[in-house]
């Protein structure tokens, strides 16, 4: 087992936020009308699209949290990929112990539910759609590719800068 690692832990943190955040928005593209819908038509709840997919105030009340535990969902699967990346590279376990505390603070800040991750992203994403359900596709998509890629890469610069 090796020492702690911050280049590995901030690379490693930096994959797990992107990961999560294209869970997300992958999440959001697939309840992308029902959520327009929900967001527009908030105030006025005898629209018909209100009353499609909301029919009862349950319906309402369970379509966030049926959102956003895709944060924590994202989360969990990109700490077992951190594992299990330190576990097979004989890095230290401390490096996991201490990406999952700081995306346990970043969660509880609510950063991914209030968007702030993924607001300076929106330009780009609008270039290629005006339709939102499209943005979140490429967006997920791209965050969580580069997600999985940072991932993958934080362990294997580590392990050449090793044998050099």
């Amino acid at each position: 087992m090796k020492k702690l690692d911050i280049r590995v832990v901030l690379l490693q943190f930096f994959g797990i936020i992107l990961l999560t955040n294209g869970i997300l928005q992958l999440r959001y593209f697939s309840v992308a009308e029902k959520f327009i819908c929900a967001i527009n038509h908030f105030n006025n709840q005898s629209s018909e699209c209100w009353k499609k997919f909301f029919p009862s105030k349950e319906d309402f009340f369970d379509f966030f949290p049926g959102i956003y535990v895709w944060i924590f969902i994202g989360l969990m699967i990109g700490i077992l990929i951190v594992s299990f990346l330190n576990w097979k590279n004989k890095l230290s376990a401390l490096n996991t112990i201490l990406v999952a505390i700081v995306m346990y603070i970043i969660l509880k800040l609510k950063l991914f539910r209030r968007g702030i991750i993924s607001r300076p992203f929106h330009p780009v994403r609008a270039l290629f759609s005006d339709d939102f359900g499209t943005q979140c596709l490429i967006e997920g998509i791209t965050f969580t590719i580069c997600g999985l890629l940072v991932l993958y890469f934080s362990v294997i610069f580590k392990n050449n800068s090793i044998e050099n």
